[in-house]
């Protein structure tokens, strides 16, 4: 990703999205969001939720909506560990088969980049 963020590598916007969605599911499974959304959550919760929306994963991006919204139209917002933990709780809960909906895009991806080479 750092070279996609640096120019130095062509990273079209699903492949972005997927990195963004992978990297933010395996926070939540291995429950260290806390960690990943201490530097700016609501953007991370935005893109987070933008990606798993373009992915398909509808249930994940609403519970990623509904913590960006605790926290920006709460007063006071809540702490950022509860709405971590609590993102954590419901995605561990969520009956949308991510890892697979994961795998599938990603096959996508790499048929399409195959048949653009060919």
């Amino acid at each position: 990703m750092t070279t996609a963020t640096t120019g130095s590598a062509k990273v079209s916007r699903p492949e972005k999205a997927l990195f963004t969605a992978c990297e933010f599911w395996a926070s939540a499974r291995n429950r260290t969001l806390l960690v990943q959304l201490s530097d700016d959550a609501i953007t991370q919760l935005r893109a987070a939720e933008a990606s798993f929306t373009v992915i398909g994963l509808t249930q994940v991006a609403s519970v990623l909506r509904r913590a960006r919204v605790d926290l920006t139209e709460t007063d006071p917002p809540p702490p950022l560990r509860d709405v971590a933990e609590h993102i954590e709780s419901c995605l561990g809960d969520n009956g949308e088969p991510v890892d697979q909906a994961l795998a599938e895009f990603a096959g996508e991806l790499a048929r399409h980049r195959v048949a653009r080479q060919t």
